[in-house]
Order: C-alpha cells, then sequence, then structure tokens
C-alpha cells in the first residue's frame, strides 16, 4: 500500500457527518428550550383548567349563534336575488342583449353590497353557457372575472362550471385567499368564504357570494391568547381557519366531535358546538398557556430563564456558525471550479456530505446535452400549450414561446365541435374520453396528410381546434379537401352530432386571437339537424320575437291553469314559427328553456313534485337530447301533458266542502255566483269559506269562477256555432264588452281571434 492510499484512507476517517454534526447542535437547543417549557408549565393547577372551560364555552356559543343567523341571513338575501324578477330575465336568453336589465341588476347589486352588515366582499351573476357574469364593478367574461381579478388556484372557472352541473342548490365552501393580477402586479384582495346558489335543475346559471372571511371573524368571534378558531363542515371538511392560527393543524380525534361539549387533547382543549341551521361544526381550541392569572408567578422565574438561554443560545450560534462557514465556503468553490470544464477541483472538506455534493454536480455538469436535447424533443407539445395560452389570454410571468405562428403568413383555423348524443351515453358511457381522443386522432391525421406542419389539439371538452398553414397559392379559396373528412365523420352521426367552422385565411399573427373568436361565432350558427354541418361564413340573424306579447300571455294563462289543449297546439305553433323564420338551433334552446322555466315555476307554486314533469331524469337533461324539431314537439308534449294532468290532479284533492263548490259551479256557472250565496248554502261565513277554499286548492275562489267559465266558453268557440253575444250570456257575462275584456286577458287573444286560430 503506497503512502498516497493511505493519506487517503486517513483523510476519509477523520471526515465527520453533517447529520451528527447538526443533531448534536440541536440537541442543546432542545434540552434548553424543553426545561423552559417543563419549568413553566409546573404553575398551572386545576382551577385554571375550570377557567378555561367556562369562558371558552361562552364565547363559543355566541360565536356560532352569530355565524348561523349570518349564514341563514345570506342564503335569504342570495335566494332574493335568485327568484328576482331581473334574474328571471336575464335567464330567458342572451344577458349581454338584456342591456338595461342589466344595469338595473348591477346598480341593485352595488346597492346592496355598501350594506357593511352583510360582510359581503362580492356577488356575481355568472351565466355558464354565455361566458358571462355581472358583479359588484359591472360586467365582463367569466374566464376574465376568475383568471385575473378574483384569482384563486382551487376556484378557476372550471371549478365553478363543475359545481354547477350538481344538483345542490345552496352550498358553502372553505376560505381560500383570493388575489387581482393587474397588468403590473398582483394584489392580494383577502380571504374570502365562496356560497353558491342556484336552481336544482338549473346548470347553466348560479349566484356566488363571496364572504369577506376576516371580517366576519373579527366581529362574531371574541380571540383570546393561545387559542385557534376554525369552522368544520358537514362532510368533514374544513371550511374556515383563523388568519392568526398559520401554522395550526387540528387534531383528527376532535374533528369527529358533534353537538356541544369539549374535549381534552394534549395540553389543551377543543370546544365544539354544531348548528342547527347549517350542521356546521364550529371549534375553539384553547392552550392552558394562554391563562393570564398565572403569568404573575411566572414573570420571575422565566425572566431567569430567558436571560440565560439567550446568552447560551448565542455562544452555541456563534460557534455551530463558524463550524458550518468553512465547509460551506469550499463547496461553493467547488461548483465553481466545476462551470469550467477540465480545472481541477481542488482538495475536499472534512464533512463526507459537502464531498458527495462536489461529485454530484459534476455528474450533473456532464448530463447537461442529454437535458438540452430532451427538452428540444418536447417543443411540440409545448406549442401546443403556447397556442392554448395565447387564444385563453393566459399571461404568465416567463417568456412567451416561439411558434410557427409567429412568422406572418397564411394560415386558417378549424374549429370542430363534437356533440355526444343519448344513444352514445346509452351504449358507451364508460369511454367518453377515449371516444374524443380518437375523432382528435382522426381530425389531426386528416389534416396532417394536407397541410405540412398542421397542429390539432383540444382545446375545450367539446372541442377541437386544428391550425393550417396554407400556401399562399390556395390562401384565397375555401378548403376543398372536406369531404373525406365529412364522410368518416357522418358514420357516427347516430352517436354524434358534428359541426365544423373554418375561418378565412389571415396573414398576420396578431389576428390569432381574432380569428379564434371568428371560429367560435360560427359554430353558434349551427341548425336543426342530425348531420355534419360545416359553416364557413357568418350570416347575421335577425331578432326574433316569438313568442308575441299576446302569445306569451295566452301560454302562461293556461300553463297555470293546467288546460293541455290548448298549451301543447300553442307551442308546436311557435316551434313551427321559429323553423320558418330560420332560426338557429341555440335559438331553439333558449326558446325550450324559457318554457321549462315556466312549467317548473308554476310546479313550484303548486308545490307539485318536479320528479312528474320527466321521465328518467331532469326535463333539462332530456332538452338537451333535442336535435330536431320533431324531437321539440315530442319533448313538450310529454312534458306538458304531465304538467297540466299534475294540476287538475291537485284541484281534485279535496274535502267535501271544496267538492260542492266545485260542482256547484260546474253546474251554475253561467248564474249570478257570490262568495256569500255559495258560502249561505253550506252554512259558513263568506270570508271563512274564502280562506278555507284558498288553503286546500291554492287558488283564490275568484279566479276558480273565472278559470270555469273562460274553459267553458273555449270549449262552445271550438265546438259550436253560437254567437259571441250568446256564449257570453251563457257564461254569465251581461255584456259583449266585459266577456271580451276578461277572455283577452286570460288567454291572451280576443273570442274572435281564439275561434279563428282553432277553425
Amino acid at each position: 500500500m503506497d503512502w498516497t492510499t493511505k493519506k487517503r484512507r486517513g483523510a476519509a476517517r477523520n471526515q465527520t457527518s453533517l447529520f451528527y454534526t447538526l443533531f448534536s447542535s440541536f440537541i442543546a437547543v432542545i434540552v434548553l428550550l424543553t426545561s423552559l417549557n417543563l419549568a413553566a408549565y409546573s404553575f398551572f393547577s386545576d382551577n385554571i383548567k375550570k377557567e378555561i372551560i367556562l369562558n371558552s364555552s361562552l364565547n363559543l356559543e355566541a360565536t356560532a349563534a352569530n355565524y348561523e343567523k349570518h349564514i341563514k341571513l345570506i342564503r335569504n338575501f342570495m335566494l332574493g336575488y335568485l327568484f328576482d324578477n331581473d334574474t328571471q330575465i336575464l335567464k330567458r336568453g342572451n344577458p349581454m342583449r338584456r342591456y338595461e336589465v342589466v344595469v338595473d341588476a348591477q346598480r341593485s347589486l352595488h346597492l346592496n353590497l355598501n350594506n357593511t352588515l352583510l360582510y359581503l366582499d362580492n356577488l356575481i351573476y355568472y351565466f355558464k353557457n354565455d361566458n358571462f357574469v355581472i358583479e359588484r364593478d359591472g360586467t365582463r367574461d367569466a374566464s376574465t372575472m376568475f383568471n385575473k381579478f378574483y384569482v384563486q388556484s382551487g376556484y378557476t372557472q372550471k371549478f365553478w362550471d363543475g359545481e354547477m352541473e350538481s344538483e345542490e342548490s345552496f352550498r358553502v365552501y372553505p376560505a381560500a385567499s383570493f388575489r387581482s393580477d393587474a397588468a403590473f402586479q398582483q394584489q392580494a384582495l383577502g380571504t374570502f368564504i365562496p356560497v353558491m346558489v342556484k336552481n336544482a335543475y338549473d346548470h347553466g346559471f348560479a349566484f356566488i357570494a363571496l364572504l369577506d372571511g376576516s371580517r366576519i371573524y373579527e366581529a362574531f368571534h371574541q380571540n383570546k391568547p393561545d387559542s385557534h378558531f376554525f369552522i368544520v363542515g358537514g362532510q368533514g371538511e374544513l371550511l374556515f381557519l383563523s388568519s392568526d392560527s398559520e401554522g395550526f393543524v387540528p387534531d383528527r380525534t376532535a374533528l369527529e366531535q358533534k353537538g356541544t361539549g369539549y374535549v381534552r387533547v394534549g395540553d389543551g382543549y377543543y370546544f365544539y358546538r354544531t348548528g342547527a341551521e347549517t350542521g356546521f361544526t364550529y371549534f375553539e381550541a384553547v392552550s392552558d398557556r394562554g391563562l393570564a392569572r398565572q403569568m404573575d408567578r411566572l414573570n420571575a422565574v422565566m425572566g431567569t430563564l430567558l436571560v440565560l438561554s439567550l446568552l447560551i443560545g448565542l455562544a452555541v450560534s456563534y460557534w455551530f456558525s463558524r463550524r458550518f462557514h468553512n465547509p460551506l465556503a469550499a463547496m461553493i468553490r467547488s461548483a465553481q471550479s466545476l462551470s469550467a470544464v477540465g480545472v481541477p477541483v481542488g482538495e475536499g472538506s472534512r464533512i463526507k456530505e459537502f464531498n458527495l455534493l462536489r461529485s454530484a454536480l459534476s455528474d450533473l455538469s456532464s448530463s447537461k446535452e442529454e437535458y438540452r436535447k430532451d427538452l428540444l424533443a418536447k417543443n411540440n407539445l409545448l406549442q401546443q400549450f403556447a397556442y392554448m395560452s395565447r387564444l385563453k389570454k393566459i399571461n404568465g410571468g416567463g417568456e412567451l414561446l416561439p411558434t410557427p405562428i409567429d412568422t406572418d403568413g397564411p394560415y386558417r383555423l378549424v374549429l370542430s365541435q363534437i356533440e355526444f348524443k343519448e344513444r352514445f351515453a346509452r351504449e358507451i358511457a364508460n369511454a367518453p374520453q377515449r371516444a374524443f381522443n380518437m375523432y382528435k386522432e382522426l381530425i389531426g391525421a386528416h389534416f396532417s396528410s394536407v397541410y405540412d406542419n398542421s397542429l390539432t389539439f383540444q382545446l375545450e371538452q367539446d372541442q377541437i381546434l386544428s391550425i393550417l398553414f396554407v400556401k399562399e397559392e390556395g390562401a384565397a379559396r375555401q378548403p376543398d379537401n372536406l369531404d373525406q373528412l365529412v364522410g368518416l365523420l357522418a358514420t357516427d352521426i347516430p352517436y354524434c352530432n358534428f359541426t365544423l367552422a373554418i375561418s378565412p385565411a389571415r396573414y398576420r399573427s396578431a389576428d390569432f386571437a381574432e380569428t379564434y373568436q371568428d371560429v367560435l361565432d360560427l359554430i353558434k350558427q349551427r341548425r336543426l339537424g342530425e348531420d355534419v354541418q360545416v359553416i364557413g361564413e357568418w350570416v347575421p340573424q335577425p331578432s326574433l320575437m316569438i313568442p308575441s306579447s299576446a302569445e306569451e300571455q295566452e301560454l302562461i294563462a293556461n300553463l297555470q291553469s293546467g288546460c293541455d289543449e290548448i298549451t301543447v297546439p300553442l307551442v308546436d305553433r311557435l316551434l313551427d314559427d321559429l323553423e320558418r323564420a330560420g332560426a338557429l338551433a341555440q335559438q331553439f334552446q333558449d326558446f325550450a328553456k324559457d318554457v321549462v322555466n315556466r312549467t317548473v315555476k308554476i310546479m313550484y307554486a303548486r308545490n307539485l313534485p318536479l320528479n312528474t314533469l320527466a321521465e328518467g331524469g331532469s326535463p333539462y337533461d332530456l332538452l338537451k337530447s333535442c336535435h330536431t324539431l320533431d324531437q321539440y314537439k315530442a319533448f313538450f308534449h310529454g312534458l306538458l301533458s304531465r304538467s297540466a294532468s299534475a294540476i287538475r290532479d291537485k284541484k281534485s284533492e279535496t274535502d267535501i266542502i271544496i267538492k260542492f263548490v266545485t260542482d256547484y259551479v260546474e253546474e251554475h256557472y253561467g248564474d249570478d255566483l257570490s262568495l256569500d250565496m255559495i258560502a249561505g248554502k253550506l252554512g259558513i261565513t263568506g270570508p271563512y269559506l274564502s280562506t278555507y277554499y284558498k288553503e286546500k286548492t291554492g287558488t283564490n275562489f275568484s279566479e276558480y269562477i273565472l278559470s270555469v267559465r273562460m274553459h267553458k266558453a273555449t270549449e262552445m268557440l271550438r265546438e259550436t256555432d253560437l254567437k259571441i253575444q250568446e256564449i257570453a250570456a251563457l257564461v254569465g257575462y251581461y255584456t259583449v264588452a266585459s266577456f271580451n275584456r276578461v277572455f283577452k286577458r286570460f288567454t291572451g287573444i280576443t273570442p274572435s281571434e281564439f275561434r279563428r286560430h282553432h277553425r
């Protein structure tokens, strides 16, 4: 064994592990702090623990009551907005076309949010299908709202879209810190508790309220030293943790408690109280060290120990820093020497971990070229991300990745939208994403075979974007090679509808985002039908006044009375009017949703179960399966018939008094009927009969008489040749003018127009 080998082995034996060096230093600090804690804890007694229990229980009881009342207040406040007339108008169609209603809603919202006792930072109208929101400061698209003005990684637009698919009508979400991403800086907005309110069957609209968690906590809770306040939801999720409890982790055993009481965990207590209104459990964790009564006895001892610990800590820290500085400096010099190939690294450190790091840095330097090649291989995937960032206006903190479209030249965008039908969900429900990926590969392969460097990727859940780099000589004409692709897609028409939107050729890279918006608008030009539709030109659509004001009043009146012999033909006629006017598929959907909303609202008002409206699910889900005029008509035939049947059955569920009134009115509808006269025949008073009839049927007595007379009048107008003045006399009206006025208010049209429509 030579002298060099012996020297190397001796140096290895003299090396000291960094673990043992740090561990021995920390042991000294731990022993010192432990002795200090043991001396402090020795002064506590049982009477102090009793005081903790009494004060903390009363404090938590008041806090829980305040939170429960406020959550109930916020729920009622948001439900008032949900059923407000302005909200119903905005939900009927594109809210951006209801400018005056949007202005009124925003003004009312701004006025109510000025009430500081609500502790609301903002209340957001969210129209999911229109990507549109109304909030305190105005209106904007939803992506901008959640990606710029209220940014939180857990509460993105995609998250809210997913939550709106659920059937929950009211939900409180865990608190989170929000920020706004301005043009040149980020600004923290605070800790907010999101709350969502929506119709259980409406998956396209919801209200999102942002409660100021910090302000509510400061107003409702009296904080104590060394205490932590938090709220746990009904499913065990942590909804709120006070800002002064950062780093605090609640005990799992304590979180399982329900009701009212406390439990001892470690050196403190967990007090809990479950709210009857929300089912949330409110906790306050209090430590024994938080008592001020015993601190006077600890001052002398703690002061002495503190001074002593500071002196020892300073000495140990100085010694430890000197020991740590030398090898760290040696490691830095070694790393600097590795930056130049072939430069010797010098002698190693006495600590073996630093020597291992020096060796690892050398290996990393040799692997630099391999990493660079690997990054170049992934350039295609990163280009897709760059396109998506540009289209969705996602502003990152780094430089944008260069893409082929950054160089000016002719290009087109082709946006393909795939809509899965009911048969697909029934037969291939377990693999929707696999089928979507198959269509993406099919479309990408077709365009790649025709255009060099074309790129196809999934942009949304149901949309595929293709970027075609065309040549100068073919830029002026539309693509003429789509027949093969359309033929391939047409074989799957029983399972899917396909819409292809093609943009004109563009030459400037700055127009990329605008071109994408153009194809999005083209997608909305789809007509009714189960086929593959290729759309290359945007056609302006006139505003359709369907239904008219008179037709709308006639529809509402007959929906309320359960008269499907009028509502079904009326809706069929309105659908035919939309077809003749050349309405788009989206306009058919908007009209149908409006009729369904009115029917659901009438069922709610009469306390009728909504499961009678549709077989096998929500009527809104069944509406999505309508793609042709016949399918819409079949849907409404079933919906309106079931609704009318339920309303008529509700009216027939009565007792002997209601039966007498019903039979008497049906038999004497042409006589001079009065509430007091019929009540006298029953031996009761008129006010009592009016109240009793309203409670049992949900309809006023006068409204019932009016509906019977109008139904009899409509039957005579349809089935007889009697003159209108003769019919008026038969149903109890002495003049034709009064009969015409009441009939038009009930049906929306005059008796002459009604007879002409039904002849």
